[in-house]
């Protein structure tokens, strides 16, 4: 079964709540964890995760928090589920070496390499601030 794990969808919760903040503002991570009813030590996890990537930064102290490392027009959705997930691998085949007993006769590795062609294409196009755009009227 394909699926996107909790930690990704939460990840992507965050990023959003981020990106939707006015530019530079840190929010607090008991405040975003509150807001997007994720529990706070997956929040800090996940939060962790992203920071390592550099696509969020942490401000201590009481005015501290979460924000963005840079403009939501140059994170795209790829580099958000690269940091929380590893590279997208939708079948072993995807690492297959020259030592695969079935390299030459396998019959469906064309078909999971295009779809994940695909996934990191779609991913790679969408920008984080267009789920912004999107999202933001739905919620007024």
């Amino acid at each position: 079964m394909f699926r996107v794990s909790r930690r990704l969808d939460y990840g992507l919760q965050l990023m959003i709540a981020l990106a939707s903040t006015p530019e530079g503002r840190a929010t607090p991570t008991a405040a975003l964890a509150e807001k997007l009813d994720i529990p706070l030590p997956f929040l800090h996890q996940i939060g962790h995760l992203l920071m390592q990537s550099g696509l969020i930064r942490a401000t201590p102290g009481p005015r501290g928090g979460l924000r963005l490392s840079r403009s939501s027009d140059e994170i795209n959705l790829r580099q958000i589920a690269d940091a929380l997930e590893g590279a997208l691998e939708l079948s072993p085949c995807q690492e297959c070496t020259s030592d695969c007993p079935r390299r030459l006769t396998c019959t469906t590795k064309m078909v999971w390499n295009d779809l994940q062609e695909k996934v990191n294409d779609h991913l790679s196009a969408m920008q984080l601030s267009q789920l912004v755009e999107q999202i933001e009227p739905s919620l007024a």
